[in-house]
């Protein structure tokens, strides 16, 4: 099963065994919850891994943050005369 669906299924039988209509506090304390956690974690997991790829994709591309700031270049042998 996809993460994705995964969080859905568990969101959804907390949602089920508390009712639409239920308290923060009531979600929470659901035997379900764990579930809950459990799989947004793996999704925030895979969603944090893309944008770490992405990003390194960027920085290898020669783009720096912020904007304006130029590639650092090595320093010269023997250091700056």
């Amino acid at each position: 099963m996809e993460l994705m669906a995964r969080l859905g299924t568990a969101y959804g039988a907390v949602q089920d065994a508390v009712g639409a209509g239920a308290r923060d506090e009531e979600y929470l304390a659901a035997p379900g919850w764990a579930a809950v956690v459990t799989a947004a974690a793996g999704l925030a997991q895979v969603l944090v891994a893309n944008d770490h790829v992405a990003l390194s994709k960027l920085h290898e591309a020669g783009y720096r943050w912020p904007l304006d700031t130029e590639p650092s270049s090595p320093e010269p042998e023997g250091g700056a005369r």
